[in-house]
């Protein structure tokens, strides 16, 4: 499989969609939400929206942010979403992925690359390992009351 990443495009947005309700089965998906969401990001320095394509298709998509740590006392990329599409797994789109993010955090200088995943994500889990990235912190949640 020969994977391509580039910088996503407003025409990818309906094909990114698809791929959330992969990642968030039984979520419903607010498609003018997401819409407004995406156009935020894409037009944002923070922001970076990447997809994975292979002849022509869009078959995994990431999207990173670049954010301020005093913990690392400067700069870390961290991946707010990353899918790869469930059809096309452990065929190197997420290998893919990474090593462009990793470019990335290099060119900004950033310290670290961190990211999240849901405890029943345990393949992924593998795969972040892989990739180098280690366990260090559980990640706590609510909603704003």
């Amino acid at each position: 499989m020969s994977v391509r990443v580039r910088e996503a495009i407003p025409a990818d947005f309906e094909r990114i969609i698809e791929l959330f309700r992969q990642l968030w089965p039984g979520k419903e998906l607010d498609h003018a939400r997401l819409l407004a969401v995406f156009s935020h990001m894409k037009s944002s320095d923070i922001y970076t929206l990447l997809c994975a394509e292979e002849a022509g298709k869009v078959i995994g998509f990431c999207s990173t942010a670049i954010l301020q740590n005093l913990w690392q006392e400067g700069p870390i990329l961290y991946i707010t979403t990353m899918i790869a599409d469930e059809r096309h797994r452990k065929q190197g789109i997420g290998t893919a992925l990474i090593n462009e993010i990793n470019k990335i955090a290099c060119e900004r200088g950033c310290k670290r690359i961190e990211l999240e995943s849901a405890f029943h994500r345990t393949d992924a889990h593998a795969f972040y390992e892989k990739m180098g990235f280690e366990k260090r912190a559980h990640f706590f949640s609510r909603e704003v009351k």
